[in-house]
């Protein structure tokens, strides 16, 4: 679903308790109830941090990308977030078309919601134009962040993410979305972002110690990612 679109600026979880999504013109955001460990490929506040806030700020394609990081610190100023508890990712697709997925899973619950323009789409493995990832590159194109109410180890977080990059994968695959340099299917963008929020609330007690797709837990995060993307991906370009 695409609440934004439906009229909605705000969307509170239905399975995770205290977690709340807010839109504004330019960025959306997903509030946490509490202060948790937030994983992510995020320009701000990126790798493994302690947060209670995930922003996703849009930004024009041709924007300047010089100080990403100072950007959006002051990003959250201005929206009244405190930056130290935020972490923040940029993009150049439409917010207003996020798309929101979330269920009751296997010992745990998910939400996910996935922003997703695809004008530098790009094929993982073939020979293409390539920059140093010291310089300055792009705003992010498709941007998932999902938030799990469980218990995890290290091991299924990393693999959690390699079955979210299959999903998304798979749904471009799908969509029949074509990386232009290479005339082969595309596998993601070349700036792709994800980032995760693990709450636990102590609802569930089992820890899940794997997340590849033939566990309950990979399934579930799977089916979200991959509906999330392909909605996100196949509305990008209506009003």
């Amino acid at each position: 679903m695409q609440p934004y679109r439906e009229g909605k600026r705000s969307y509170l979880s239905q399975y995770i308790a205290g977690v709340h999504i807010h839109w504004e013109d330019a960025q959306v955001a997903v509030a946490l109830p509490q202060t948790a460990p937030i994983w992510s490929s995020a320009v701000y506040h990126g790798g493994q941090w302690m947060g209670n806030r995930i922003l996703n700020q849009m930004v024009h394609y041709q924007f300047d990308c010089t100080d990403p990081a100072e950007y959006l610190r002051l990003s959250c100023m201005e929206s009244g977030y405190v930056p130290e508890q935020t972490v923040g990712l940029l993009t150049a697709a439409k917010v207003s078309h996020a798309s929101v997925v979330e269920q009751e899973a296997d010992e745990c619950s998910l939400l996910c919601i996935t922003t997703a323009g695809t004008s530098n789409a790009a094929r993982s493995g073939m020979p293409r134009r390539v920059f140093s990832a010291y310089e300055s590159l792009k705003p992010g194109t498709i941007n998932s962040i999902l938030v799990l109410d469980g218990k995890l180890s290290n091991a299924a977080i990393l693999n959690l993410f390699m079955t979210a990059t299959e999903a998304k994968c798979a749904a471009l695959s799908d969509l029949g979305i074509i990386d232009a340099e290479t005339g082969r299917v595309a596998t993601g963008t070349t700036t792709d972002a994800i980032a995760l929020a693990v709450i636990d609330s102590g609802r569930y007690e089992p820890v899940h110690n794997y997340a590849g797709t033939a566990t309950t837990l990979g399934h579930a995060v799977g089916q979200l990612v991959y509906n999330t993307v392909y909605e996100s991906v196949k509305t990008q370009h209506e009003a």
